[in-house]
């Protein structure tokens, strides 16, 4: 994949925002009123889609869409899988890490064909 390091920031930023998104949730934010939209969470969160989106935007230009998109996906996934797991405290099974395993090999051959 060309721009390597640009897709990982991109995938970085989308995982940091979920992160964020769940953090918004868990604080307050998901409530009703004015308030709950002005949570800094909420706000770094669309600002860290926004600059994924611009990243992507450059990785998908300068590689095919059928081998960046599934790659950034699959990344993404298994990222907020671990941070659930390492920082919030989430389970992960032995049937959570199989389905991980059966995505990842479903990208490679999807990648490789």
């Amino acid at each position: 994949m060309k721009e390597p390091l640009i897709a990982l920031i991109a995938v970085l930023c989308n995982v940091i925002a979920q992160l964020s998104v769940k953090q918004a949730g868990t604080t307050g934010a998901a409530g009703t009123g004015w308030q709950s939209w002005l949570s800094p969470w909420l706000f770094g969160a669309v600002f860290l889609y926004g600059l994924a989106f611009v990243l992507m935007v450059r990785v998908y230009a300068v590689n095919p869409l059928s081998v960046a998109s599934p790659t950034m996906a699959g990344g993404t996934f298994l990222l907020v899988a671990l941070a659930s797991w390492l920082l919030l405290g989430e389970g992960m099974g032995v049937q959570r890490i199989a389905g991980i395993f059966l995505i990842f090999l479903g990208i490679y051959v999807l990648t490789r064909s």
